[in-house]
């Protein structure tokens, strides 16, 4: 529980600091600092705005791994906390289309750019409904322990882990 627990705390703080980064990106127009969407290419705007936008990229593989490794362990765990698995599932989702977002946002920036502002917004507001996804899973996970038939099945498992 408290391997779960302290997942979920992380995700949450993650995607809190990947929307601050994302902000600053925004506010510093560091967006297109990078060329390529996977690494930084050629630094158009500066190694300054590369900097920038390779902190939020950074940042946002970090959230994926994290929203992956919960996923794992709500998945081989907790899959019968309904209500877990299922924010799980939802948040896990919402950082997959969060991501290809912000991918196309960057493609748009320097190959369709009437499509950019658009997709920046959306990449914002998947990324709002992420952090709200993840604090609500977090207080659920936080507010107790799972129903007993969870944790009865930990035990089991448990047991055939150990003996």
């Amino acid at each position: 529980m408290r391997l779960l627990r302290s997942l979920a705390v992380a995700a949450t703080l993650g995607a809190w600091a990947v929307i601050v980064i994302g902000g600053y990106v925004t506010a510093t127009h560091s967006g297109l600092g990078c060329q390529n969407v996977i690494d930084c290419g050629q630094a158009p705007f500066g190694s300054t705005a590369a900097a920038i936008e390779v902190t939020h990229r950074l940042a946002a593989w970090t959230e994926g791994f994290l929203m992956l490794g919960l996923l794992a362990l709500v998945l081989s765990r907790y899959r019968a906390w309904s209500p877990v698995l299922g924010l799980t599932v939802v948040a896990f989702s919402l950082i997959v289309v969060q991501s290809t977002l912000g991918m196309l946002s960057v493609y748009a920036g320097y190959e369709a750019y009437e499509w950019y502002p658009i997709l920046v917004t959306a990449h914002l507001a998947v990324a709002a409904a992420f952090l709200a996804v993840t604090v609500l899973n977090a207080a659920t996970i936080l507010r107790g322990p799972p129903p007993s038939s969870v944790a009865s099945a930990m035990g089991a498992w448990r047991a055939t882990e150990t003996g």
